[in-house]
């Protein structure tokens, strides 16, 4: 199963970091009001919408997955647990062509 995963995930970069090496999101509390207003996270060049959850997912769990999400206003890295939704957008080239 382990082996299955990363396979998985290697298909994706990790996204805690930009092309750049920048961090994708500040580690600080979100500095909107209200709070968290909306939450997104990138693959492959993409960005995509993430919605806070009860739990994580394998691939927005922060010990395994390689996605982070962040506040679409101040840019914050939401510490809670999290999801893509569904419906959301592939994040491939060869999705949008």
């Amino acid at each position: 199963m382990r082996e299955s995963f990363e396979n998985f995930t290697s298909i994706f970069k990790r996204t805690s970091k930009t092309a750049e090496g920048a961090s994708f999101a500040a580690e600080r509390p979100c500095q909107c009001s209200p709070g968290w207003p909306a939450l997104e996270t990138t693959a492959n060049g993409y960005v995509l919408p993430a919605e806070a959850s009860s739990h994580y997912s394998l691939m927005t769990n922060p010990d395994l997955g390689p996605f982070v999400a962040r506040c679409t206003g101040c840019q914050a890295r939401y510490p809670h647990p999290w999801v893509i939704p569904p419906g959301a957008p592939m994040p491939f080239d060869w999705a949008h062509d």
